[in-house]
């Protein structure tokens, strides 16, 4: 087992190369990019934590009275516990976001780092599929009350 280091956003790059997953670094050198299963995946090194993040835009307009992905991200927060889900109103249209933290302050080894980045990586991809999968459910339901 090697030693705990610092945890780079070029460590994060190549660990995820390593996974399959090529990751792009940002000019900033504190993220990368990615794209996964149709995903847009961001990882942000902040001084104590790794973000990793999968956006997925939407068809729902920001301005929607439709709640039906608020209530989505409510039961998957309430309930799922590998990523938290939040509605992003902030563009034209909505964007379901998926975030998880790794806690970083402290170094990574090699193995932590990629145990940590798979279980991330697949924890906010598995909650995106969790989103579509109640918004799905949600609608079907309110369909079948209007009938």
């Amino acid at each position: 087992m090697s030693n705990a280091t610092l945890v780079t956003i070029d460590r994060v790059i190549a660990t995820m190369a390593d996974q399959g997953v090529e990751v792009t670094d940002d000019p900033s050198g504190r993220a990368g990019h990615a794209n996964v299963s149709g995903y847009n995946l961001l990882f942000v090194l902040l001084d104590s934590v790794l973000i990793v993040r999968a956006d997925s835009v939407t068809d729902t307009p920001a301005d929607t009275t439709d709640a039906t992905l608020y209530l989505a991200a409510n039961q998957v927060n309430s309930s799922y516990l590998d990523a938290r889900a939040l509605v992003v109103n902030r563009t034209e249209n909505i964007v379901v976001r998926t975030e998880e933290d790794i806690q970083v302050s402290a170094g990574l080894s090699d193995d932590q780092l990629a145990a940590a980045l798979k279980a991330a990586v697949d924890g906010v991809l598995e909650t995106q599929d969790a989103m579509r999968a109640l918004v799905g459910e949600i609608r079907k339901q309110a369909e079948a009350a209007e009938e």
